[in-house]
């Protein structure tokens, strides 16, 4: 199954405060490769589950908040990230 990037996109615009569509495609090449790097991970995103959009979401804002920071991810942001590989292992399905 592919992830839809449509809602996921108008989400991170909304979290940058965009309303241009000036960087649409970066922002979707940017969502790929986030769900490409959960998904080598070991995280299989659901585009139909509103917590792994949520998560896509926080991941692909704080990438791009952070692309010139040299700093740790958040431990919100990784703990979710955990989380979301524990329910992964456990053969759960994203609330």
């Amino acid at each position: 199954m592919t992830f839809d990037t449509t809602v996921t996109l108008r989400l991170v615009k909304a979290r940058l405060n965009r309303v241009d569509t000036t960087l649409d495609e970066y922002l979707k090449s940017r969502i790929d490769g986030a769900v490409a790097e959960l998904a080598h991970a070991g995280i299989a995103l659901n585009s139909e589950s509103t917590d792994d959009v949520m998560l896509c979401v926080d991941y692909v804002v704080w990438q791009y908040q952070n692309r010139d920071a040299a700093g740790a991810m958040p431990d919100w942001l990784r703990l979710r990230r955990r989380e979301r590989w524990l329910r992964e292992r456990a053969g759960e399905e994203s609330p």
